[in-house]
């Protein structure tokens, strides 16, 4: 049976076992109960979403290396380019990964093709590996799972060789961190949140329900909405935001929490009638791309250019578009903060998958 989970009222699957696969199994090979193992699988997964931001196109990655139920290793994908989760795994557990048992929340990718994780591992002696999840993309789909079989290492999947209940809400959280990806590998976009706050004012209350078309929200935070805020942010690949954001507040759009992360930022503007100074257009802070209508304004275009900002045309500017290009350019999720002018038409094409909304009585940063 296939493994669900339901995203933005679609349903994905991922991925139905391969045929032929040996008799299930409940428990383990090295001596610890179901409940032992999957909780050290949700515990993968926890690490693995330390890589929520850093890490895309490629998926959040988490190895954890265990003997007898103590973890002597750990490891996630901290970005692009770097020692993958299973190295670092072993390189942290050193000699005792010999004979021990990996846990990966997702099947190994071989991105730069030297199949760097399925040789960390054997490498190091690991003798068995339980995966939460098979590879959501086809093409490496099973591919590390079959290489570590062939070298002799005993491999477990959820929901195939390890069953019961404890190991399906193990396999939820599998599931969970990795869901723009499974998102963005089902639906061919990135996955999308929209986060607005607004007034608990009860008149500014009813008007906000016509501010996604008329684009006059007196749209606010409080302390306590920018803390989770600045956590979405360090979450997304990239923000974007409208020019009426951009000339009524001067966004700075950082992620502001300590980490290391810093989404893109994109300003979508049909006229690029935007202001000559503004904290977008430092891009020591983050990168900054403004999409805006062919042939608009080729004199604001070069100012921006000069500044360091990437300017793209479309032949029609609309969110559905931008969202292709950020598909395009590997992007798995993006927060959009942007007004109501702009998050009317974001909504209406579709491509808004979640909303993030709070209700306070401070000023919007």
């Amino acid at each position: 049976m296939s493994s669900l989970l339901s995203i933005a009222g679609v349903t994905l699957s991922f991925p139905p076992p391969a045929a032929g696969r040996r008799r299930p199994i409940r428990g383990s090979a090295n001596g610890l109960g179901a409940a032992q193992e999957a909780a050290i699988v949700r515990r993968a997964a926890e690490v693995a979403e330390l890589s929520a931001g850093l890490s895309a196109p490629h998926p959040n990655s988490g190895c954890l290396i265990a003997r007898g139920g103590e973890v002597v290793g750990q490891g996630f994908l901290y970005a692009q380019g770097t020692k993958c989760p299973e190295l670092q795994a072993v390189e942290m557990a050193g000699g005792l990964a010999r004979r021990a048992t990996a846990y990966l929340n997702l099947e190994p990718d071989d991105c730069y093709g030297d199949h760097t994780p399925v040789s960390s591992l054997v490498q190091a002696g690991i003798s068995r590996v339980v995966v939460g999840l098979r590879h959501p993309l086809k093409h490496l789909r099973g591919k590390a799972i079959k290489s570590l079989r062939s070298e002799g290492v005993q491999v477990d999947v959820l929901g195939e060789e390890l069953n019961g209940k404890v190991f399906e809400e193990a396999l939820k959280s599998c599931l969970v961190v990795n869901a723009p990806l499974l998102y963005r590998t089902a639906c061919h976009v990135p996955f999308s949140i929209l986060k607005y706050a607004m007034t608990l004012d009860v008149g500014d209350l009813l008007a906000g329900k016509i501010a996604a078309s008329s684009g006059h929200a007196s749209w606010v935070s409080s302390k306590l909405s920018r803390g989770r805020v600045f956590e979405l942010r360090g979450r997304s690949d990239a923000i974007v935001v409208g020019g009426n954001t951009v000339r009524r507040d001067d966004p700075q759009l950082t992620a502001r929490h300590g980490g290391t992360h810093v989404p893109a930022r994109i300003v979508m503007s049909q006229t690029l009638d935007l202001p000559e100074e503004a904290k977008l257009w430092n891009v020591f802070d983050a990168y900054t791309i403004v999409a805006t209508q062919r042939g608009a304004r080729k004199d604001v275009q070069k100012k921006l250019a000069k500044k360091g900002v990437e300017v793209v045309e479309f032949d029609i500017l609309n969110p559905k578009d931008v969202m292709e290009y950020c598909y395009d350019r590997g992007c798995l999720s993006i927060l959009w903060e942007c007004g109501g002018a702009l998050a009317a038409p974001a909504i209406s094409s579709g491509i808004i998958h979640k909303v993030n909304s709070s209700f306070d009585q401070e000023t919007y940063i």
